[in-house]
């Protein structure tokens, strides 16, 4: 099992946990910065019927070029800190080996 230097992944069994510290009902939704707590997001929509979790994943099927389908909230639902498992993908790992590749790929997301 590899851990990252900072303790807001995990890789196991060819999957990456992440923790994810949401900030919703946010002007936009963007990557505010990465800390031990985890990717500090913030989401757009509100807290309300799921919407901001829907968002979330979205967002992070953008940021990860993943399918949202291959994008499962783990635990969270109703807290600000929440846990996501996604597959472990050429892309993921780049990302997770250069997080300041993150800024560079949200602002690849603002563009489009």
């Amino acid at each position: 099992m590899m851990t990252g230097i900072l303790m807001w992944y995990k890789i196991q069994n060819q999957q990456v946990i992440l923790q994810i510290l949401a900030k919703p009902n946010a002007k936009k939704t963007a990557l505010l910065g990465i800390s031990d707590e985890g990717l500090l997001i913030s989401i757009h929509a509100k807290p309300d019927q799921g919407n901001a979790n829907k968002e979330l994943i979205s967002y992070l099927s953008t940021l990860f070029r993943l399918p949202k389908s291959r994008i499962i909230l783990q635990r969270g639902e109703r807290s600000r800190h929440k846990q996501v498992v996604l597959p472990l993908t050429e892309v993921v790992q780049q990302l997770l080996d250069e997080p300041n590749l993150f800024k560079k790929c949200d602002k690849e997301k603002s563009a489009l």
